[in-house]
């Protein structure tokens, strides 16, 4: 019995030794948050249900010299994503809608796009409809200016084109997720936040977790954000964008750590609503969509991983849970810090195993010889017209290259045949190839994605050229003017709520606003400019008509 005793207490020991150089090492990853005057976050770790590491670094407000607790709140960003398609999820399982839905059986103020949109699209990012920041920038909105669900609303209604057909492309939206907030209140003719409150938050024992504004005049318990505008030293960022469904709940890093752990072992009657937020679908062209209701489905060294990032203001918030291996790990910050994924992958690899599947089929390249006259007939400018992009292929010492002009960077194109060649420094397949009839140019990747560039001529603008694009420019879904003038040489665009800025010229018709936008000109059948597309990260090709000199 003596043996068995000490055998455990030598267990015990080891456990707690292991336990503690596990909290060693995570601990060292945030040195830098351990500055003082310095802003920092929270950190916590669960392993197989039990607590492993739980940390409050730096200050939840500097001027007062308020540390940040265990249990300070922060605003999770889009992180709140999932708990909007949770509200869907319940709403389906009480048989109030269906995911298969068009959303204008709730939202009927919404134009009709052709294709039905419907609520599963709005989940996956694969709506089309573009998504509301930008839409705000471009419409002349600073930072500073107050942001909420109505005026969010109110652009979203008056749009009458999309990114893309519903269904065919996956691309990251708020709007969509602020327009799955408006249909749980119409449905339920509850406020969106107190329902939430009532039907996730609670029932979840997330007793910290809220949405609502008016906490923050009163929650002395809440970190004020910040942005480091040099070497430790840090500027308050207020935010002003108070939309909510897509970001702005506000949460404990225990509350979220607490929930990711429903993605491994939910109480019974919550069972089947976690696993619905797991579901995946394929887009309309076959290709996998890792984006899932509200959360993003992948895996770390072939670890089944859930997670979700989020940014607002200075906030920054990281989930991960592994359900496989019951490991969450949860880190909230109250500054702009871009080294969150870096820190919650580290704390990951120490845990986990590695069960990536090595691929032992090794990609070969059977290069063929071919003249410089050969190579010489792939040589000239194309354009990618959806990524809006260029790319020059040109000869020299007798090779091909790949030159990307957005960083000079060049690749050798191995040629293995006439018309197709290998990118070299790849360790997979990645071929260029040349449409002899066409001019078109394809990037072929590994698992066969197509990415097609157009040949263009080259030539430089006229003064001539660049009075054609001059004029005053209107939309009226953002119900904005622009104007383009022409100065000496130069093109300047100009609006009047954050004035003049230079543009430059890509190709024929195709212009750069100062790395903001891009413009694609139209023109009538006398070859008459008589308006643009602005495509601007998640706004692709919104349209602009010239408008005569009043």
């Amino acid at each position: 019995m003596k043996h068995i005793t000490l055998l455990y207490i030598a267990l015990v020991i080891a456990f707690s030794a292991t336990s503690q150089n596990t909290s060693n090492k995570i601990d060292n990853l945030f040195t830098d948050w351990k500055k003082d005057n310095n802003p920092g976050g929270v950190v916590m770790v669960s392993h197989k249900n039990k607590l492993i590491f739980s940390k409050a670094y730096g200050l939840a407000n500097i001027s007062y010299n308020i540390p940040n607790e265990k249990e300070t709140v922060f605003n999770t960003g889009s992180v709140s994503k999932q708990f909007t398609a949770m509200g869907i999820v319940l709403l389906q399982l009480e048989g109030k809608l269906s995911v298969d839905d068009d959303i204008h059986k709730y939202l009927p103020e919404l134009n009709d796009f052709g294709k039905p949109i419907t609520i599963r699209h709005l989940l996956h990012h694969t709506s089309g409809l573009r998504s509301s920041p930008e839409l705000f920038g471009l419409a002349g909105w600073r930072d500073g200016d107050a942001i909420l669900n109505d005026d969010v609303y109110r652009y979203l209604y008056k749009q009458v084109d999309l990114n893309f057909e519903p269904g065919s492309e996956y691309m990251y939206s708020n709007s969509g997720y602020i327009l799955l907030a408006k249909i749980i209140e119409n449905i339920t003719k509850q406020d969106f936040k107190s329902w939430m409150k009532e039907k996730i938050f609670q029932p979840l024992k997330m007793n910290s977790t809220f949405i609502e504004e008016e906490y923050l005049k009163i929650n002395t318990k809440i970190a004020s954000s910040y942005a480091e505008t040099g070497p430790s030293v840090f500027q308050s960022v207020e935010n002003t964008d108070l939309s909510y469904g897509a970001s702005n709940v506000y949460s404990t890093t225990s509350d979220i750590l607490n929930w990711a752990k429903n993605f491994s072992q939910a109480p019974s009657e919550w069972q089947k609503a976690f696993s619905l937020l797991k579901t995946l679908d394929t887009m309309d062209n076959g290709k996998k969509n890792n984006y899932a209701f509200g959360i993003f489905l992948d895996d770390f060294f072939g670890n089944e991983r859930v997670q979700h990032t989020g940014a607002v203001a200075g906030f920054r918030s990281i989930m991960y849970s592994y359900p496989v291996e019951n490991l969450e790990i949860v880190i909230l910050s109250n500054f702009t810090t871009n080294q969150l994924f870096k820190m919650a992958d580290q704390i990951s690899q120490l845990f986990l195993e590695n069960k990536s599947i090595v691929n032992k089929n090794k990609f070969t390249i059977n290069p063929v010889k071919l003249s410089s006259e050969g190579l010489k007939k792939h040589e000239g400018m194309y354009w990618n017209d959806i990524d809006n992009y260029s790319r020059k292929i040109y000869v020299e010492n007798d090779t091909l290259w790949y030159l990307r002009t957005n960083n000079n960077k060049k690749s050798h194109l191995i040629p293995i045949s006439e018309h197709e060649f290998q990118m070299s420094g790849i360790n997979e397949k990645l071929i260029i190839s040349f449409d002899k009839n066409t001019g078109k140019m394809s990037m072929i990747t590994a698992d066969n994605t197509v990415t097609t560039f157009e040949k263009y001529n080259d030539k430089a603008h006229t003064i001539k050229d660049l009075q054609d694009y001059t004029g005053t420019f209107y939309s009226p879904e953002l119900e904005t003017y622009y104007t383009i003038s022409l100065k000496g040489d130069k093109l300047f665009g100009y609006h009047n709520r954050f004035g003049e800025f230079e543009i430059q010229t890509l190709k024929k018709d195709v212009l750069n606003w100062g790395g903001m936008a891009i413009s694609k000109h139209k023109r009538n059948k006398n070859g008459d400019v008589i308006g643009f597309e602005v495509t601007i990260n998640r706004i692709r090709n919104l349209r602009f008509e010239k408008r005569q000199a009043q």
